[in-house]
């Protein structure tokens, strides 16, 4: 959240990982230093991306709204948590049904992390076998 944070050096590291989960992507602090799983789980529902994709999978406009959207919701996480307000504003963690589509989420402990992880089948898309071109 620091104003020295640049987001082009998370795309670089980003880039550089491309076999790597999404969901382990968004919880490795060389890149995304702060974000924890209740943030992972809600951008990832936020941008329509299934967990289990690959980061060199994602299309560029993806990569870069994953990067933004960890950004701005790390500030907003922070001003709703002081708030006492936090969970008013989940999503998809912790959730049983998806508010998109009125479906039941799954849920699972994913990737290297084997941290909780929440998502809908149906909206949130699921990018896997290419790589992303700089």
């Amino acid at each position: 959240m620091a104003d020295e944070w640049k987001p082009a050096l998370a795309l670089k590291k980003l880039r550089s990982m491309p076999d790597t989960l999404v969901c382990d992507a968004l919880l490795d602090q060389t890149v995304f230093s702060g974000v924890g799983n209740i943030i992972k789980n809600e951008v990832l529902f936020r941008l329509k991306i299934h967990p289990l994709s690959t980061v060199g999978a994602l299309p560029a406009t993806k990569l870069r709204e994953l990067v933004k959207q960890a950004r701005q919701y790390s500030f907003e996480f922070l001003e709703w948590k002081k708030a006492f307000v936090l969970k008013q504003h989940w999503l998809a963690h912790t959730k049983r049904i998806c508010p998109r589509c009125n479906i039941a989420l799954h849920k699972a402990h994913l990737g290297k992390t084997r941290r909780r992880t929440f998502w809908c089948e149906r909206c949130q898309k699921r990018y896997d076998g290419g790589v992303v071109k700089p």
